[in-house]
């Protein structure tokens, strides 16, 4: 019986493709100022999420 566990998916091809990018522009250029990459997650509400007990 399937549970229907509420999940957070993140683009792991697209976090990869960041976090090439990011070791070989420092490789080319020494120590870069720190870089920063925002994804979006998908949320995907199943039947283990809902509003707490007595609301």
């Amino acid at each position: 019986m399937p549970i229907g566990l509420t999940t957070v998916r993140q683009d792991a091809v697209l976090m990869a493709e960041y976090a090439v990018r990011f070791a070989v522009e420092r490789l080319g250029s020494g120590a870069p100022e720190p870089r920063e990459a925002v994804l979006d997650p998908k949320l995907t509400v199943r039947g283990t999420s809902g509003p707490p007990p007595g609301v």
